[in-house]
C-alpha cells in the first residue's frame, strides 16, 4: 500500500467557449461570449481570446463590448456541454476508480494505486491530454496539476494555463502558497477572505503567522482548524468517486426570464416547464417527493419613459407538505397553483419551483385507482419517448405555443449532476 496520495487534477480550458469552438472552426482564434440565450446580458463563458482581452466569465455583455467591440456572443447549448463532459468523465475515470467530477469540467483522480499500470503519474497526465483531443475534439484543451492532495492538485492546474500541467511537491509547497492570493485557493470563501482581511491578514505567509490557537479564537474551533491547515497546503479529503454520491434530498428548477411577466396564464406555463423538468429528475433516480415549494420575485426594475430606474423588489413565496409522494410535472403544477392561489403577482422575471422530502419509489406503494395507474402509464410511455428522441418530445399542451425552457447544465452540474450515476 503506498502511504503518499498521487492526485491529479484535470481541468478543461474556457470549456463552454472552446466547445463552441470546436464545433464552429468559424469561431476558433476569435474572442468569444457565451450567454445563457439570446437577449442575456451577462457572460457565463469567455474564450481564452476575449479573456485576454479582459472581458471574464460574469462580465456584462455592455461592458464586455467596450473592453472587445469584435466580441462574438454565442447561446449556449447545454446539450452539447453534458455531452461533451460525460465523455470527458470517461476518459478520466478509465485511469482510477476513484474518479471525483468537481464540475462539469474538472475531475480529480487518486492514481496512487494505479499509477504503476500507466508507467507513471505524468504518463497518464500526457494521455489524457492526448486522448481529449483524440477522442473529443482537436480544438479542446486542459490543464493538469499534480500533487499530494486534492487541495494542492487544484491550485497546481489553476497555475499553468493554457494546456499546462504542474506539479506541486511538499518541497514547494510552501512557495506556490505564498505566491498566489487568499482567494486563488479552494476552501476559503468571501466569508473567511474578508474577515481575514479585517485582521490585516492577506497572504498565506501572514495566516502561517497566527498560531492555531489565534485562529481558533477568532473564527471557532471548525474553521480556525481549516485554515491552520490551509496555510500549510494541509488537505486528507478523499477523492469521492462520482458513483458513490449521495441520494438527493431535492430536485428544482429555477429560471430568469428576458422581461417581466405580467400575465398569469404567461407565469403558470413557465411554472408548469419548471414542474416538468424538476419531476423529469425525481423519476430518473427513482424518487418521489411530498415537499413542494414555490417561488416568484420581480426584478426590482422599470421603465419611466426611455430610463430604467429602480423600484422595490417583490416576491411570494410559499410551500406545502404533503401526506403522498408524488412524481409528476402535472401533479407538483397543481400543489404550485394552490400555494400561489391568493398571491397577487405580476411582471414576475423569476421562478423557482422545488419538490423535497424524497424517498425511493420501489418503497412506495403502487397506485390502485384506475386513474392514478393511467397517469402511471402515460408518465412511464412518456420518458421512454423523451429518452429516445431527446428533451420535450412529447410535453404538456399547456405548454404549445411558447419556447420550451430546456433542461440546463452549469459549470456546477446545475440541474443535470444526478445524471452523472445513471448516464456514465
Amino acid at each position: 500500500m503506498n502511504d503518499k496520495r498521487i492526485i491529479i487534477h484535470v481541468d478543461l480550458n474556457s470549456f463552454f467557449a472552446t466547445a463552441e469552438q470546436q464545433t464552429n472552426p468559424a469561431l476558433r482564434g476569435k474572442p468569444i461570449g457565451v450567454i445563457k440565450a439570446k437577449g442575456r446580458s451577462c457572460i457565463i463563458a469567455s474564450s481564452v481570446e476575449a479573456k485576454k482581452l479582459g472581458v471574464m466569465t460574469g462580465a456584462r455583455t455592455y461592458d464586455a463590448k467596450k473592453l472587445c467591440p469584435e466580441i462574438i456572443l454565442v447561446p449556449a447549448n447545454f446539450s452539447k456541454y453534458a455531452d461533451i463532459s460525460r465523455r470527458f468523465i470517461k476518459i478520466c475515470a478509465s485511469y482510477s476508480p476513484a474518479c471525483e467530477v468537481f464540475s462539469l469540467d474538472e475531475c480529480f483522480l487518486d492514481v496512487t494505486e494505479t499509477e504503476h499500470l500507466f508507467g507513471n503519474v505524468f504518463n497518464i497526465a500526457f494521455e489524457i491530454k492526448d486522448r481529449i483531443k483524440c477522442e473529443i475534439g482537436d480544438y479542446l484543451t486542459c490543464s493538469v496539476g499534480i500533487s499530494h492532495n486534492k487541495l494542492l492538485s487544484k491550485l497546481a492546474s489553476g497555475r499553468i494555463k493554457y494546456d499546462g500541467l504542474f506539479w506541486i511537491t511538499e518541497d514547494n509547497a510552501l512557495k506556490v502558497l505564498d505566491e498566489v492570493k487568499l482567494m486563488d485557493v479552494c476552501g476559503l470563501g468571501w466569508g473567511l477572505y474578508e474577515h481575514l482581511t479585517k485582521l490585516g491578514i492577506d497572504t498565506f505567509a501572514g495566516l502561517r503567522a497566527l498560531s492555531l490557537s489565534e485562529l481558533q479564537r477568532n473564527f471557532e474551533p471548525f474553521w480556525g482548524i481549516h485554515l491552520y491547515n490551509l496555510a500549510r497546503g494541509i488537505d486528507t479529503s478523499p477523492v469521492a468517486p462520482f458513483q458513490e454520491l449521495s441520494e438527493q434530498k431535492s430536485v428544482g428548477r429555477t429560471y430568469t426570464t428576458h422581461r417581466p411577466l405580467k400575465d398569469r396564464v404567461e407565469i403558470y406555463r413557465l411554472a408548469r416547464n419548471l414542474c416538468e423538468e424538476a419531476t423529469a429528475k425525481a423519476r430518473v433516480m427513482g424518487l418521489a417527493g411530498r415537499y413542494v415549494d414555490f417561488y416568484l420575485r420581480t426584478s426590482g426594475k422599470k421603465w419611466s419613459g426611455p430610463k430604467e430606474v429602480n423600484s422595490e423588489i417583490q416576491s411570494w413565496h410559499g410551500h406545502r407538505t404533503l401526506k403522498n409522494y408524488i412524481d409528476s410535472g402535472k401533479e407538483l403544477f397543481d400543489i404550485c397553483k394552490l400555494i400561489s392561489e391568493n398571491w397577487d403577482f405580476k411582471d414576475v422575471i423569476f421562478c423557482g419551483v422545488t419538490l423535497g422530502m424524497l424517498a425511493k419509489k420501489e418503497y412506495l406503494p403502487l397506485p390502485i385507482f384506475e386513474a392514478d395507474r393511467k397517469l402511471w402509464n402515460l408518465i412511464i410511455s412518456s420518458d421512454q419517448i423523451n429518452n429516445r428522441f431527446g428533451d420535450y418530445t412529447v410535453f404538456p399542451a399547456q405548454l404549445l405555443g411558447m419556447p420550451i425552457i430546456m433542461p440546463e447544465v452549469t459549470g456546477y452540474f446545475g440541474d443535470k449532476a444526478y445524471r452523472l450515476r445513471y448516464e456514465l
